[in-house]
């Protein structure tokens, strides 16, 4: 046989080897799809620039990767972050948790963690300026606190509807530090859900969020949050949760934690297919790496015999 028809035919099964290689290797365009997404894609900006430079794009996409990276961090079991999510289903852990520093709300004796104190302090100051005087009536409660006030409204009321208007110990988000109970100075509808209708209500459910509270028991939320309707107690979740909970009518801070939690595990899968399609690529790679030193090998032995020049015209 020829040499050149030699040659022609083991240069075709070569190729024929990589192909397959190549197809068994990549992934189906089924196989990428996933029902969650890329977050990455849902979360576009809508101002971007549709035709961007190659530049902008990049900072584009590393200042949104930076940004989800941000917030999926937040998000944490740790009782110290403003997004822990506390209640009778997600207890404390551990159940006597006490916050690593505590300091005093100005013009009370109350306490909260720094950066919740001086929101509510902030967001007194901004009541007060519109005319409306709002006084703290609790916030930090310790374990062994929690413990005696749920006996006695258990003593009073029975454990059934103690559990409605109070937390089992270890269950209370003002063991936080994040929470606290607002009133007005003249002491009218104290705890009790006619502080709603209330103009210094009314102004604390439409301004709360500017300042990073939520109304944390809205009302007709019980079957979410598991207890009644308390417009007095305020929330700490930070700025940024507080406006997208509200931008986005999200009820309840359990509905919002689960959305927390989609967004994290959605990350998670997308990164894992993105590790899984980049071992898939080097492993192309290193096929087709090896198609090419064989098909040399492979040439340099068919070719030994030729003179020089019919080598090289053999390689090209």
């Amino acid at each position: 046989m020829p040499t050149s028809l030699r040659l022609h035919r083991r240069s075709a099964a070569v190729a024929t080897s990589v192909a397959l290689a190549v197809s068994f290797l990549l992934p189906t365009s089924a196989a990428l799809a996933s029902p969650i997404g890329d977050l990455e894609d849902t979360q576009a900006s809508p101002s971007s620039d549709p035709t961007p430079s190659p530049g902008d794009a990049g900072h584009e996409r590393k200042s949104k990767v930076a940004s989800q990276e941000k917030d999926f961090a937040a998000y944490s079991l740790d009782p110290a972050s403003p997004l822990v999510l506390v209640n009778e289903h997600h207890p404390l852990r551990p159940r006597d948790y006490t916050p690593k520093k505590l300091v005093a709300v100005n013009g009370s004796g109350a306490r909260m963690v720094p950066q919740a104190a001086t929101a509510l302090e902030k967001l007194i100051a901004a009541a007060r300026r519109d005319g409306h005087g709002l006084i703290v009536e609790s916030a930090y409660r310790s374990y062994d606190h929690q413990v005696g006030l749920f006996r006695r409204y258990t003593n009073m009321y029975g454990e059934d509807y103690a559990s409605k208007i109070s937390a089992r110990p270890g269950t209370s988000e003002h063991q936080l530090g994040l929470s606290a109970d607002i009133g007005v100075a003249s002491g009218q509808c104290s705890l009790r859900a006619c502080l709603a209708e209330l103009p210094a209500g009314k102004w604390t459910a439409a301004h709360a969020a500017e300042f990073g509270f939520i109304i944390r028991y809205p009302k007709d939320q019980q079957e979410t949050t598991g207890y009644n309707f308390e417009p007095w107690h305020l929330r700490y979740v930070g700025t940024t949760a507080a406006r997208k909970m509200r931008a986005q009518d999200v009820a309840t801070f359990e509905e919002y934690s689960d959305q927390l939690v989609q967004a994290r595990e959605a990350h998670r899968e997308g990164t894992a297919r993105k590790q899984a399609e980049a071992k898939r690529q080097a492993a192309v790679q290193d096929a087709l790496r090896e198609a090419a030193a064989e098909r040399e090998a492979r040439l340099a032995e068919e070719t030994r015999w030729m003179p020089e020049w019919a080598r090289s015209a053999a390689a090209r």
